[in-house]
């Protein structure tokens, strides 16, 4: 404990600021909060909600039960989870490194089973319709042509 009347000393107010540096840094990594590569290459990706433009619509989440993912993997080839189906497709970017950017994903072969309903369907035929990135605050933003709204992921890792 540092006494008032004493003073502080440069040493103890580095190794105080170390420590609570070093502490920072633990609870960090602890929560998955920690370091943070903002980059499209090789990552993968929740979906958290869509923000349309279009304040009649507003924000849409996927229901508990529902699960959506994008991987982007180092080849240019995306795999997604887009409920209860599976689809393929690729991906490319002119600065994939970068936290944002353009972006293109061209949907592949895709699996058609029976999904109960979902708000969020129509997922399926807006991936090609996702022009720009943005990786900010540990989130993914995908946004769509034409201001027709933004998909937002969280890393998966």
């Amino acid at each position: 404990m540092i006494d008032p009347r004493r003073g502080h000393t440069g040493t103890s107010l580095k190794r105080l600021a170390s420590a609570m540096l070093g502490a920072f840094l633990l609870s960090a990594c602890a929560t998955g909060t920690g370091p943070f590569n903002p980059t499209l290459v090789g990552t993968e990706w929740r979906l958290i909600h869509f923000q349309s433009s279009d304040d009649a619509i507003g924000m849409i989440q996927p229901r508990r039960d529902e699960v959506y993912s994008l991987r982007l993997l180092p080849d240019g080839s995306a795999a997604m989870q887009l409920s209860c189906n599976r689809g393929t497709g690729r991906w490319t970017s002119p600065n994939p490194h970068m936290s944002r950017g353009e972006v293109r994903i061209e949907p592949g072969a895709m699996t058609m089973a029976a999904c109960p309903p979902s708000r969020l369907e129509r997922i399926s035929g807006d991936i090609a319709n996702v022009r720009s990135f943005v990786i900010a605050d540990r989130r993914l933003h995908l946004n769509l042509m034409m201001d027709g709204g933004d998909y937002v992921w969280i890393p998966v890792r």
